[in-house]
């Protein structure tokens, strides 16, 4: 009988629009072209996941091995990370095999594309994987998504930003506002939740108030977005003073920190040591920027 062909790749479909991030689409691309490692690395709900998933789905015909995705969200073992890479490429045939061995033995001749994401609270295992996978697969690149750097040898981070903001005073076009990347995430999930939203004069100012109070932040126009089945733009705004509260009710199929505003806070703050936690708390007595010589003159 005649073995299966192997899939070459596993990453999702997207489910929804891609918006924006044209310019961090191309640093992506322009950065692989010449090193093994970049990382993506911005705050909870930036949108690190869903642009290294579209950035390799693009860059996956380059690769004869394909382009993978190891969803590390759920791993909560340091020990396992080698493990959930074994799983991803379909390996687990060979479960007698030490797993990093035969991850590198598999690696070594292939050329390949790695995304490990969500490797926040597992940074010293993910490190050390990468620089192994690395030194032994010379055909191997690697995106990682993190809240902060992996600190791997020859990686190259590259931040990943809110989306783009609309002007504040709000009074440009309409077709010209719709091209703003916070106006058309709110507008294109607002259109997707509710069955009837429209961008016009009436609700203008009220859109673009929502999208900069929510600092560009994609997670948070999205769960937004989603009250628009029950409440105006003018509403949601108003209640924004509260938006732990307002700010719930993801998708049920996305990750469960994702979900809420109030859990994608939490996931992060529950990943600071202690002293961190203390640094934090100080630097809550500033309402406004602040300076490392205000900094030091309140936390030493």
């Amino acid at each position: 009988m005649a073995r299966p062909v192997r899939r070459l790749g596993n990453l999702p479909a997207e489910a929804t629009s891609f918006v924006g991030r044209r310019r961090e689409l191309a640093e992506l691309r322009r950065k692989l072209a010449t090193v093994r490692i970049v990382s993506l690395v911005g705050p909870g709900g930036v949108g690190k996941t869903r642009l290294a998933i579209r950035a390799a789905t693009d860059l996956a015909r380059a690769f004869p091995a394909g382009a993978w995705l190891v969803e590390l969200a759920d791993v909560r073992d340091s020990g396992l990370v080698a493990n959930a890479v074994v799983a991803a490429l379909d390996l687990r045939d060979q479960a007698a095999t030490d797993p990093i061995t035969l991850l590198l033995g598999y690696l070594e001749s292939r050329e390949l594309l790695l995304v490990l994401d969500n490797c926040e609270h597992l940074l010293d295992a993910a490190s050390l994987l990468v620089a192994e996978v690395t030194r032994a697969a010379p055909g191997v690149r690697v995106i990682a998504t993190s809240r902060e750097p992996l600190s791997a040898p020859g990686e190259h981070v590259l931040p990943v930003p809110p989306l783009e903001l609309p002007s504040p005073d709000a009074t440009e076009p309409l077709n010209q506002l719709r091209q703003n990347e916070a106006v058309r995430l709110f507008v294109e999930r607002s259109e997707a939740a509710s069955g009837a939203f429209d961008l016009s004069q009436a609700n203008q100012r009220s859109v673009v108030d929502v999208c900069r109070r929510l600092d560009g932040l994609p997670l948070a126009i999205e769960l937004a977005a989603v009250r628009t089945r029950v409440l105006t733009v003018q509403q949601i705004l108003d209640r924004l003073t509260d938006r732990f509260a307002l700010l719930t009710s993801g998708s049920r199929a996305a990750l469960p920190r994702h979900q809420t505003l109030q859990t994608a806070i939490d996931w992060s703050h529950d990943l600071l040591t202690d002293a961190e936690r203390t640094l934090l708390r100080r630097l809550c007595l500033f309402t406004g920027r602040f300076t490392l010589e205000d900094v030091e003159a309140v936390c030493t």
